[in-house]
């Protein structure tokens, strides 16, 4: 654990040494969440909480030992988490990993007894260890602009008290259709994260920490890379079409 920029600093100097000495073996490294078609993705699950005057303010008396705040903060983290995919997934590869039924972190629920939910509980006796684990984040992702707009969803969940809803401690995954239609999930595309984030962005820009201007920038950037994917014939379209 360490400070938001800190702990941004860090992955960035790890992923750096990664691809150096991956290279100095004659070998790449990739830090694609889906670059192997049938192999299991690889997320980048963000642990959080948040301290005041040296004391863990997510520890407390409600559901597994947390404060009111920590349900709240999960609250936010929920409600915006369309938004958050932008920054958290922000590239087409990244939904081939986020897909329903293979065991990815695309259900926008919470537990401290099953790994389904896309913010997960880690269980822990020690006050100081009381933290929210959002599973759905992968490694495409700048951890500065990341990190950064989990965090102001979670506050917003605290200022605007947004309740989460109950927890969901039976197996996500094998819950029937009807039950599962229910609960909320992850973007399917980054073309929806992107327009998800068009439409909800005012939590961002308390404070000034996000701004119009980088948002829609952000937006302008990214809807390239979408346009791109989305036009160019792919090799599986061949296969499954050229001869028809």
């Amino acid at each position: 654990f360490d400070t938001l920029v800190k702990t941004a600093d860090l992955l960035q100097t790890y992923k750096y040494c990664i691809h150096n000495v991956a290279q100095s073996y004659g070998k790449t490294a990739t830090f694609m969440p889906k670059p192997v078609y049938g192999d299991n993705g690889s997320g980048m699950h963000v642990h959080q909480s948040i301290w005041k005057n040296g004391k863990p303010l997510f520890a407390g008396n409600k559901y597994a030992d947390l404060s009111q705040e920590c349900l709240w903060y999960i609250g936010g983290i929920i409600k915006h988490a369309k938004a958050l995919n932008a920054f958290t997934n922000p590239s087409t590869n990244s939904y081939k990993r986020l897909v329903p039924g293979y065991e990815a972190p695309v259900l926008l629920a919470y537990s401290a007894r099953n790994r389904s939910a896309s913010c997960r509980i880690p269980w822990t006796t020690s006050p100081k260890a009381k933290r929210v684990e959002v599973r759905f984040p992968d490694p495409m992702a700048n951890p500065y602009l990341a990190f950064a707009a989990m965090l102001m969803a979670g506050l917003d969940g605290i200022v605007n008290k947004i309740d989460p809803g109950p927890a969901m401690d039976k197996d996500l995954y094998d819950l029937p259709p009807r039950e599962l239609k229910k609960i909320p999930t992850v973007c399917g595309s980054l073309r929806e994260a992107l327009e998800s984030l068009k439409k909800d962005n005012a939590f961002l820009k308390a404070g000034g920490v996000f701004t119009d201007d980088f948002i829609e920038s952000y937006i302008e950037l990214k809807m390239q890379d979408v346009a791109r994917f989305e036009m160019t014939p792919h090799p599986v379209e061949f296969a499954m079409y050229y001869s028809y």
